[in-house]
């Protein structure tokens, strides 16, 4: 996600507080992170919602978080799998292409990411559900992909998804 895109998402985070339901390895980094550029967002009490000013505060004091579809990524490069990028504008940001949330330490859920993993447990039984049975090597890549998903989920969320 761009960091122009990243602004009313992060608004919604720390204004509604939102960043109170993460789970996840990395949700208590998320959540002190997100406190923290609530704080300094906020002018006498009101919260930023000058476009121009928000973007200057998160040039100045971005919280490296980034939230997704899967997973929202708190980004510490000592720990991340991904491979960020060198060069240009997005020095220092995560490369979402090269993400791996099953096995990152970095990784933070929501509720809305953890409905888009059951969404995709979903539709991975309706394949190995599906007749005419699939072939055998797509059958064992799948129940694994669904095995570690759920392991996944069950490690990193507070109601584990039950198999």
């Amino acid at each position: 996600m761009s960091r122009d895109l990243r602004g009313e998402h992060y608004l919604a985070m720390v204004d509604a507080h939102e960043h109170t339901d993460l789970t996840g390895q990395a949700a208590t980094e998320a959540a002190r992170r997100l406190e923290g550029f609530g704080h300094r967002t906020r002018f006498q009490g009101i919260v930023v919602t000058d476009e121009r000013r928000l973007k200057r505060i998160m040039e100045r004091e971005d919280p490296a978080v980034y939230p997704g579809t899967y997973i929202t990524c708190v980004h510490d490069h000592s720990k991340a799998l991904c491979e960020r990028a060198r060069r240009g504008r997005f020095e220092g940001l995560p490369d979402h292409g090269q993400c791996q949330p099953l096995a990152c330490r970095s990784v933070a859920l929501t509720s809305s990411n953890t409905e888009a993993w059951q969404s995709e447990l979903d539709r991975i039984d309706r394949r190995l559900a599906a007749r005419p049975p699939l072939p055998p090597l797509m059958q064992h890549r799948l129940a694994s992909r669904r095995a570690e998903i759920t392991a996944f989920l069950s490690r990193n969320t507070s109601s584990p998804e039950t198999a």
